[in-house]
């Protein structure tokens, strides 16, 4: 039977005359323990105030002995002072009941968790029983199939095997089909491939031409790996400097080899290194001015190596002149002084 989790208990059970005329006796301590917890484990039990571990096993005091922890002499003399009082009452078979349990406790709260149990447990059966009959049912069923078609007539027989045939006309027949399809993609195919040799034959004005251009993607790709190889060869020397540059990739290298050369690059990245500016915008800023005003000769004449160790600035050389041929005009500044304060009477 299911049990509650909760029983009632009165504020002022202790000033009830019973429980006061306990408290005057040399055992209260323990008889108020005892008592306490009888309260509990009818509350448990949830029968009426009944307490016994099952419906035909009571608890004996050595039971309660070890439950409370308390010495057996103890136990044995609080329930006679309990039963003394009436507040408890030993029936011959040792179950013990609480007396006017139903005037204390929540009877019809109990009675609802007791009702709620039965019904839990009625469901949970019904259920089962449901599921056995279904399983018996399927079972009866799944014999009854199989006898069926062991036991099937030559009517059967014949119509599953004209069934059979049937099915393998259909397949030879999607074959067929299948085969049909085929040729005509490959008959495609042929005709595209040869209105493709016709437009190649069409294009070509004469072999020289053709020379030329078989000529001219053979160099297109023999830069291209040149090109490659001119990348990695940088990539190689500043992975053997153990300097990381962001954006640094083959590809970045790759794009940038096909406008400036490779060492031109080179010197590129190692201005970068020695200012301290690891990313590839920085070079390319570096790559886009040169292009614009002329590259150096080498990294000595490049007008970033003027800035000393400990400053990041660099010092540009004044630009030179365009007009390197041209003669400017003489004048006599001496007589344009002489206009300029009137002193020339002629002016």
């Amino acid at each position: 039977m299911k049990g509650i989790e909760w029983i009632k208990l009165n504020t002022n059970m202790c000033e009830d005359e019973t429980m006061r005329l306990i408290d005057s006796l040399p055992l209260r301590d323990s008889a108020n323990y005892v008592w306490i917890r009888l309260l509990l484990q009818a509350g448990k039990v949830n029968d009426g105030g009944l307490i016994y571990l099952k419906k035909d096993v009571p608890y004996t005091k050595e039971m309660l002995s070890i439950l409370f922890n308390r010495p057996l002499d103890i136990i044995e003399k609080v329930l006679d002072i309990l039963e003394s009082f009436k507040l408890i009452k030993i029936y011959e078979n040792n179950i013990i009941k609480i007396c006017n349990w139903e005037k204390h406790q929540n009877i019809e709260g109990m009675k609802r968790v007791k009702e709620g149990t039965r019904e839990r447990v009625k469901n949970f059966r019904e259920r089962k029983k449901k599921e056995k009959e279904l399983a018996e049912k399927k079972l009866n069923t799944d014999e009854a199939c199989s006898n069926a078609i062991n036991e099937g007539s030559d009517t059967n027989k014949i119509n599953k095997n004209k069934n059979c045939n049937a099915n393998v006309t259909l397949q030879k027949e999607k074959r067929e089909e299948d085969k049909e399809h085929k040729k005509k993609n490959i008959d495609k195919k042929e005709n595209k491939e040869k209105d493709k040799v016709n437009d190649v034959a069409l294009t070509k004005e004469n072999d020289e031409s053709y020379d030329k251009a078989y000529k001219q993607t053979k160099i297109v790709s023999s830069s291209h790996d040149e090109i490659k190889s001119q990348a990695l060869k940088i990539i190689k020397t500043l992975e053997e400097n153990n300097k990381v540059i962001r954006g640094f990739t083959l590809s970045w290298v790759i794009k940038v080899l096909m406008t400036h050369k490779e060492k031109y690059i080179e010197m590129a990245v190692r201005e970068a290194i020695e200012r301290n500016r690891l990313d590839v915008n920085y070079i390319n800023g570096i790559l886009k001015n040169w292009l614009k005003e002329g590259y150096p000769k080498d990294y000595e004449d490049m007008e970033f190596n003027n800035c000393n160790a400990g400053n990041s600035a660099a010092v540009k050389e004044k630009p030179k002149l365009r007009f390197i041929n041209f003669e400017p005009r003489q004048y006599d500044y001496d007589d344009l002084e002489k206009k300029l304060l009137g002193w020339n009477k002629d002016s």
